[in-house]
């Protein structure tokens, strides 16, 4: 317990580069582009993700269970998933047991692709501070929101078409 509680501490006060608002200009201060780090897949046996190699349109989304907004917006995520089939789904828990999360997702119904950032290595990378965090990348492989707080269909949709999708 107190050892989960140290990872998710280290994990909410990263302060490397804290998101300001909802939304930014994509500059994650590497050529506008995801870190170059693979994630573990959520489910055993699933390949990780190497996050440069992700071809937009692509939606990353950035979770926890203990995290209200995250919960009542992957309802969203999941309908916009299902309705966009030309654009790549993705989530990554925080900082959690596997077992919790896929929990979690399928009480949601949630079916998207799901990884895991167990040290909180991304969240660091992208100075996450809170959650949930979004990001939109574009068919050129870059980020064209970075965006802070819960999204509905609307936002989501809007976030697309911000990105050329």
């Amino acid at each position: 317990m107190r050892r989960s509680v140290r990872r998710l501490v280290a994990t909410l006060t990263v302060a490397a580069a804290p998101l300001a608002g909802c939304g930014d200009d994509g500059d994650d201060g590497d050529d506008g582009r995801l870190p170059d780090l693979t994630l573990e897949a959520l489910d055993e046996g699933d390949e990780p993700l190497a996050l440069r190699g992700v071809e937009g349109p692509a939606v990353i989304n950035l979770w926890a269970t203990w995290c209200a907004p995250c919960r009542a917006e992957l309802p969203a995520f999941q309908q916009v998933s299902e309705e966009r089939a030309d654009v790549r789904f993705i989530g990554v828990d925080i900082a959690e047991q596997r077992t919790k999360a896929r929990q979690f997702l399928d009480e949601l119904g949630v079916t998207f692709e799901q990884y895991l950032d167990d040290g909180g290595v991304l969240s660091a990378e992208l100075g996450v501070a809170s959650l949930p965090v979004t990001i939109v990348v574009d068919a050129d492989g870059r980020i064209s929101t970075h965006h802070l707080g819960p999204m509905d269909v609307a936002d989501l949709e809007e976030a697309l078409a911000d990105a050329g999708a």
